[in-house]
Parts: C-alpha cells; sequence; structure tokens
C-alpha cells in the first residue's frame, strides 16, 4: 500500500505510524486498482461491506463490525422542493464517522495492532471508541481540557480511556500523534489518517445504488475538515472512471459563518478566521488538514462552499424536526444552506439534491433543548 500527498507529489510506503507528509500534508491513499463497478457489489451483503472491492481491505479480513446496513434515503419537501436526505446519523456510532472508523480498524487490526489513539470530544472519537469496543481494542481519546462532561459520554460509556490536554486544538491532537511514544498508542484520527476517508467513500456507492446506479445533481453537507466532501468526491470520481456514471455530483459544503475558513479560502478572502462560539459544534474547526485538496475537489464538481448564519442553521433544524428527523445543529447546516442554494436559485426542483445527515439529535439534546427555550 503506498500514500501520496497531493501538495508536494511526494509518494511514502504505507505504515501504521505515517500520519503526514514530511512537508506537513495530508496523505492519499495512492492505488488505481480500487475501482467499483456494478458487478463488484456483493449483492447478498446488505452491509457498506458490500463495495470491498473499493476499500483496502479484504471481506474476508473484516473482524470488527456492526453489520453497518445502508443507511436511508427518504425524499421530503423542502422549500416547494423535493429533495432526499441521507440519513447517516442511523449509522451504528450515530454519525457518518462510523463509516471511516470501520476501515481504519478494521486494516490495523489486521495489522496486529490493539491500542489507538484519536482526538475528538465529539463523533470521531465516539465512532472509534465504538469500533475499539466492538473488537476489544484499546483506545485513549484525547480532549481539550475542561470539555463538557456530556460531549464525551457516549466515548466513554464504550470504555475509551479519555485523556484532557491543556492548550490549543492543535496541541490535543499532537498529543495524540505522540502518544505512540507516551502510551504506545497508534493515532487514527480522523482529521489525518489517509484510511479515514477510504471509509467515508462508500456513502457515494450508497447514493449511487439507491439512485438507480445515477449520480445525483447535488449533494449539501456540512463541511468541517471535509472528510464526508472528500469522501464523496472520491467515490463518485472512481464511479466515473469506471464508466458507471456519466457525471459528477455537483458538492457544496456549507459552514456556519461563525467559524467558515472553507468559504474564506474558496472565495479567496485572506482575513483571518476567528474563533468564535456556533451551535454547529462538530464543524467548529479552524482550519481543515485537507482544505486546499478539498476546495479543489469541489471546483471540480462546479460545486461551492457556502456560510450560513446561526439563525438559519436554528431555523433548519426545527423545520427539520417538523418533518420527522430528528438531527444534531451540526446536520441542520446542510439543510440550511439547501434553503439559500435553492432561493439563489443554484438548486432548482428538477434535479435530485441529497442533503446528508451527519449525526443524531440524540447526541445534543442538552443543546437542543436549550434552544427549544429559547423560541
Amino acid at each position: 500500500m503506498q500514500y501520496l500527498c497531493m501538495l508536494c507529489q511526494k509518494k511514502h510506503l504505507a505504515s501504521p505510524t505515517q500520519i503526514k507528509c514530511d512537508c506537513g500534508g495530508a496523505l492519499w491513499l495512492n492505488d488505481s486498482s480500487l475501482g467499483l463497478t456494478k458487478r463488484d457489489i456483493i449483492s447478498h451483503d446488505f452491509t457498506l461491506w458490500r463495495y470491498c472491492k473499493a476499500y483496502p481491505i479484504n471481506r474476508e479480513d473484516v473482524q470488527v463490525s456492526f453489520d453497518e446496513t445502508i443507511t436511508p434515503m427518504p425524499q421530503l419537501e423542502w422549500d416547494n422542493t423535493p429533495i432526499f436526505a441521507k440519513m447517516d446519523s442511523l449509522m451504528p456510532t450515530g454519525s457518518f464517522k462510523a463509516r471511516g472508523a470501520a476501515i481504519v480498524i478494521n486494516y490495523l487490526k489486521k495489522q496486529g495492532i490493539d491500542c489507538f489513539a484519536e482526538d475528538s470530544s465529539g463523533n470521531g472519537g465516539s465512532a472509534y471508541a465504538g469500533y475499539c469496543a466492538k473488537g476489544g481494542l484499546k483506545l485513549n481519546v484525547f480532549i481539550p481540557a475542561g470539555t463538557a462532561a456530556g460531549k464525551v459520554v457516549q466515548t466513554k460509556m464504550y470504555g475509551a480511556n479519555c485523556i484532557e490536554i491543556e492548550g490549543s486544538r492543535a496541541d490535543v491532537a499532537n498529543a495524540a500523534i505522540d502518544s505512540i511514544h507516551t502510551h504506545g498508542s497508534y493515532y487514527v484520527g480522523h482529521n489525518w489518517h489517509p484510511l479515514f476517508i477510504e471509509g467515508v467513500k462508500s456513502i457515494a456507492y450508497e447514493i449511487w445504488e439507491q439512485n438507480n446506479y445515477q449520480a445525483p445533481d447535488n449533494i449539501v453537507a456540512p463541511a468541517g475538515n471535509g472528510s464526508l466532501i472528500a469522501g464523496a468526491y472520491l467515490g463518485f470520481k472512481a464511479l466515473l472512471q469506471q464508466g458507471e456514471i456519466t457525471k459528477m455530483p455537483r458538492l457544496f459544503g456549507i459552514q456556519s459563518a461563525a467559524v467558515n475558513p472553507f468559504v474564506k479560502q474558496f472565495n479567496h478572502d485572506t482575513s483571518p478566521v476567528a474563533p468564535k462560539n456556533t451551535i454547529a459544534e462538530g464543524i467548529r474547526i479552524m482550519r481543515s488538514s485537507r482544505i486546499t485538496e478539498i476546495i479543489q475537489f469541489v471546483r471540480e464538481t462546479h460545486g461551492q462552499f457556502i456560510s450560513v448564519s446561526e439563525s438559519q442553521i436554528k431555523d433548519a433544524l426545527f423545520k427539520m424536526g417538523q418533518k420527522g428527523f430528528f438531527i444534531e445543529p451540526t446536520s441542520a447546516t446542510a439543510f440550511a444552506g439547501i434553503s439559500k442554494l435553492i432561493s439563489a436559485g443554484v438548486i432548482k426542483p428538477d434535479e435530485k439534491t441529497v442533503g446528508v445527515i451527519t449525526g443524531h439529535g440524540l447526541k445534543a439534546t442538552d443543546n437542543i433543548s436549550s434552544l427549544m427555550n429559547e423560541k
């Protein structure tokens, strides 16, 4: 297996301790043989492993699994426009990040590794914690000092060891990366590990199959570090290269106006990103580890990065609830973005648009309750 840095084009032989390029850039799997065609789908396997031909792991090597089913994609009416909601809130740990954790943990377990490290107080940490618990593996999760207990209760419930780190978010990540020396744990951070996005690709294959083996016109998702946008791009790009689809969907990454580094860089805005609070706390990331590459992906699809206000996120959250979808506020940014794109005429009623529900509302009941009390 080989990794590639898209920034400096340096190639690296894959190893469990190789997380970044020497230039500081993120690494990506470099393997053109991992294409998928309709014939490659394991038809009797109704889990994300039905697409194993596209992953860097064989089906027979999967040891840690919840039999992750294909998540629903129901249609709903949104601002007089039919759209689809991809319900990744129903993944085993309640968010789309279970897709990435599934691939990383299975691949490294095959290498004989049984102790891992992650830096996350949210969905990334709980995804890895769930898979490590299922596989009987150890996990050290590094979190910022003072993190609210409610944010890590799911991670702790799975039995992960949560370690508080003083300092910046970068300090927390560095402590997790260095834990190979301090705790004997191999770093699997969802913002950096090259194989995490390989698991997220599965969302593209599911949407393709659910859409009668065609690409939709638009995919809209929250953007924090951007792994969901990147995974969707890589999955659909592979399908296009295999001749399974005839076009790429336009990809739209939605950020809160409070913290929007993708939007700023996409629009060549060099003003600094100020660390403000947002109800979409899952995407409160000051700078993505893959920002340059992912912006290029979105430009290639003729998509956009746009910002939405806190009030627009809140309105979308309650509007989704009234339609039967209990989602976390971070997920609501996608649907606030869809409203804005519909209003601007960018998304049209005759197009097939998929909004991704990235996390379940049960993960944020305290925050949602507070927002309800403000109404």
